[in-house]
């Protein structure tokens, strides 16, 4: 049988056989007690039940099993069981049961109740031994024989019913225990298995854990080193950055200084973070210490809070601060406190809205002080109150309303929860969706609590915030710049600004637009920069925002963060994939997670490209015009498959129309004879001139009804002839000279019939306009015209002029409507592949992409004039060709 698990079989067979020796040893021990006992004093039995003459037989039979048995007694410690264990257990077995199958020959054969005893060593077998299968088969079917063979040959007289159901029961008790037995067998090997693979992987997992503990502790002093000297570069990075903001080394443009402010803040922000990791990894090897003294928190509290009250009023956020005691005095490090609780501070500012509020509550139970910082903002599920304070923990997007890590690095409310129980207190948090948040810190007052271990041997001077710059020597920047206002508050300004990209003046001369969904202000103000100039930009600071103003401007490159609050990059794709608006819109994933399955789950929601930060922003910029010329090569098949169809179409059409059309003309020119024939054979036979002069304006009457319709009869005809034209020229694509106004007066009859509205059609199309150009497509485009401006306007009041002019090298098109107009927004982007203000399904935003296409490549020029509430005119200039030019 080969082993389970990873343990290889030369370590399983030693051990196997060790524990069988061993557990047959046990079995043939107890068996030999018993048969000592027992075998022997069945002596009386024989002396009660069996004839006279046979006692000598069945005593001596006895008298040798007794002796067997002493003699296995010397046989069981020695090697010789050891290396023939089942062989001996089982022959002793056999033996005893030949003697007892010797009894039932002797008293009575086959239907003898000694065979009894048969039954009690096949039991015990199976209860008391662990043999291989071949061992249990062999010995029961020698015990079975054993009591079957002699009787037959000596006795068979015996053989009636009674031997029958002996027979039966024995041997049904031989199957039954021989299965158990086999069954057992594999199951105890199996547990052996088990046993040595539990040994195996506690062993593993022990040396394991001791080399994660060696790697834990160089990675510990790894970040340690590497965040330490990380300062000093930063320090060579901020001071002159600083000089050239307050134009200390010349003067600066404001784009310019506002570029130059936002790495400013990045480098900021970097600082803190190696602050972070410098405290966490302090942490983790216990020597991290606090400077306490004795501090009052009603005090301290009450300055911090006028401090951040500015940066929360930007959100239009009250911070009320109440205590229920005018002095709390507590030994406690004020700078550890203080980035605890402004970490708790920014956390509630980031997820409370505007116009809520966050309430500092101050209360004292005792030897203990418990400060409440409360929010009116979403909340999260209470089952992840402990979870928040777990390192790198994120709530996932599909399991809160409100992430209060995401976003972040996830060390904010961890790092805050170590640095409260090293001074001996505790934090919590309790919330519901829907209901806002409490993080409540618990500290106790006195000292005795604080372990000598963790407190800061030297003595240092106490100092509140506004002093404490003035304790750092003024040549070490580093430690100047970490005590001051805007770095000390830095998550608070970042949580409360509200102001990222500013919009340009000229933004609407830019015909394409980009959508930018990033929850971290330098970077949407970073990608800004690189597409302004080439793109019109609107900004999104989460998905849900993003969804909004995706669907409002229909943009033509979507590039979104993955990691954000409300909804991430993943939901947002997946939910614009969904909407048949903006399905098509090409998404650019950008994300500090580069790991493959981020990317495989992108391809899966719809992402088109995927870039990792930090990106180079040629790369950036490059691909976001790659997508968006994407969006025209779209445009272009879609140009390319109508006309293709379009052939096809109009054959079939005219076709399936021409044949009753027929029948129709020839039946109407039946009937219209008919009718006035009648009329002539009705007016001389008419009862008195008043009866005459009915008939004859009923005559009429009917004559002008058959003109209309002879005239509707003539109009599908027409139609039906452009249609067959079409179908009979076909689409080679080709440029040829072409009379723009002729195709225009057909192209637009044809729309208007098969629309079907009732729209005053204008046609205004004097003289020829020759235009070389692939004629098909330029009906197409005309067409698409036509259609927008027929759809646009109102029945009956509704006017479509198309009017065509001829200037000196040019040839001009306009067509022109009175509808409800287009606004300055759409006309930036109403050329934009789809584009479209219809409902979904009513149009594919490609039609007025096509026209400037198709015009451009011409040479040509398209421009739309229009006001709300006063139409929509748009004129098509194309280079004139000569009359007729091949």
């Amino acid at each position: 049988m080969s082993p389970v698990g990873p343990v290889p079989i030369e370590e399983v067979e030693p051990r196997w056989r060790a524990w069988l020796v061993e557990r047959n040893r046990r079995g043939t021990r107890l068996v030999l007690w018993i048969g000592i006992t027992m075998y022997p004093l069945f002596g009386v039995l024989d002396w009660l039940v069996a004839p006279a003459a046979w006692l000598k037989v069945l005593w001596g039979t006895r008298a040798f099993v007794t002796v067997l048995t002493l003699a296995m007694f010397r046989l069981l410690p020695t090697r010789w069981f050891e290396r023939f264990p089942n062989s001996l257990s089982a022959s002793y077995l056999i033996v005893g049961s030949c003697g007892i199958s010797l009894m039932t020959v002797l008293l009575e054969g086959l239907a003898s109740p000694y065979y009894a005893g048969l039954s009690l060593i096949i039991v015990a077998t199976g209860l008391l031994f662990v043999w291989p299968p071949q061992v249990v088969l062999t010995t029961h079917a020698i015990i079975v024989l054993s009591f079957l063979l002699p009787n037959l040959m000596l006795r068979p007289e015996t053989a009636g019913v009674g031997a029958v159901s002996n027979l039966v029961f024995l041997t049904a008790t031989a199957i039954v225990i021989s299965i158990g037995q086999i069954l057992a067998y594999r199951t105890q090997r199996e547990q052996i298995v088990n046993q040595l693979v539990i040994v195996q992987t506690t062993a593993n997992l022990g040396r394991a854990h001791q080399d994660l503990q060696r790697l834990d502790a160089f990675k510990s002093r790894f970040f340690a080193n590497v965040t330490h000297e990380l300062k000093t570069p930063l320090a060579l990075i901020l001071s002159p950055l600083e000089l050239m903001i307050d134009g200390e080394l010349g003067e600066l443009s404001e784009p310019q200084r506002a570029t130059l402010r936002s790495i400013y803040l990045s480098g900021a922000r970097l600082l803190r973070l190696i602050g972070d990791l410098l405290d966490l990894s302090r942490l983790e090897e216990s020597r991290l210490r606090l400077r306490v003294k004795p501090q009052d928190l009603v005090r301290w509290l009450s300055a911090l809070v006028a401090q951040v009250s500015p940066l929360t009023e930007r959100k239009r956020i009250e911070l009320r601060f109440e205590a229920n005691v005018e002095v709390s005095e507590v030994w406690c490090d004020l700078d550890r406190l203080e980035r605890v609780f402004v970490n708790l501070i920014s956390n509630a500012a980031k997820h409370t809205p505007e116009g809520g509020s966050i309430t500092i509550s101050l209360s004292e139970d005792g030897e203990q002080a418990r400060v409440s910082v409360e929010d009116t903002g979403a909340g999260f599920p209470q089952e992840l109150s402990e979870r928040l304070f777990e390192r790198f923990f994120q709530v996932d997007s599909e399991t809160a309303q409100n992430r209060y890590t995401q976003g972040g690095t996830g060390i904010g409310l961890a790092l805050a929860r170590e640095l409260v129980e090293l001074h001996g207190g505790t934090i919590t948090a309790s919330s519901a969706p829907g209901a806002g948040a409490t993080f409540t810190v618990t500290l106790r007052k006195g000292r005795s609590h604080l372990p000598p271990e963790v407190v800061e041997r030297r003595a240092r001077a106490e100092t509140v915030p506004n002093e404490r710059r003035a304790q750092h020597s003024p040549t070490d920047w580093t430690a100047q710049f970490a005590a001051r206002d805007e770095f000390r508050l830095l998550d608070v300004f970042d949580a409360t600004e509200r102001r990222v990209v500013e919009r340009d003046p000229d933004e609407g001369a830019r015909g394409r637009t980009v959508l930018v969904v990033e929850d971290t202000p330098e970077v949407t103000r970073l990608v800004h920069t690189v597409l302004r100039q080439h793109f019109r930009v609107f900004t999104a600071p989460n998905g849900v925002r993003g969804l909004e103003l995706a669907l409002k401007h229909m943009p033509d490159v979507v590039v979104t963060d993955l990691m954000m609050p409300e909804m991430d990059g993943f939901e947002l794709t997946r939910r614009l994939r969904h909407d048949p608006r903006t399905k098509h819109v090409p998404v650019l994933m950008l994300s500090a997670r580069g790991e493959l399955t981020d990317r495989l789950e992108g391809m899966d929601s719809g992402v088109t490209e995927h870039m990792s930060k930090p990106f180079n922003t040629r790369e950036l910029l490059a691909t976001v015009q790659k997508l968006a010329q994407a969006s025209d090569a779209a445009a272009e098949r879609v140009l390319i498959q109508q006309m293709d169809s379009l052939e096809t179409i109009t054959g079939g059409l005219a076709h399936e129309i021409n044949n009753p059309l027929n029948y129709v003309r020839n039946a109407f020119t039946r009937v219209r004879i008919d009718v006035t024939e009648a009329f002539k054979m009705a007016v001389p036979k008419a009862d008195g001139d008043a009866e005459r002069a009915r008939i004859t304006a009923l005559e009429g009457r009917t004559l002008r009804m058959f003109e209309t319709a002879q005239a509707g009869l003539s109009r599908i005809g027409d139609t039906v002839a452009l249609m067959r034209r079409y179908s009979r020229e076909g689409f080679a694509r080709v440029a040829r000279s072409h009379d723009v106004f002729a195709g225009a007066r057909d192209v637009a009859t044809l729309v208007s019939s098969s629309i079907g509205r009732p729209v005053e059609l204008v046609l205004e199309l004097e003289g020829e306009g020759w235009v070389d150009c692939v004629a098909e497509e330029l009906h197409q485009a005309i067409s698409n015209l036509v259609q927008n401006a027929i759809e646009a306007v109102a029945d009956e009041s509704g006017r479509v002029v198309v009017r065509g002019e001829l200037l000196a090298d040019e040839v001009l098109l306009t067509v022109s409507d009175n509808g409800p107009g287009i606004s300055a927004d759409d006309r930036a982007r109403i050329f934009t592949p789809f584009f479209t203000r219809k409902a979904p399904g009513k149009g594919t935003g490609l039609g007025l992409t096509i026209v400037w296409r198709v015009v451009h490549a011409l040479g040509g020029s398209v421009t739309v004039e229009s006001e709300l509430g006063r139409g929509a005119s748009f004129c098509l200039r194309m280079p004139r060709a000569p009359k007729g030019a091949a």
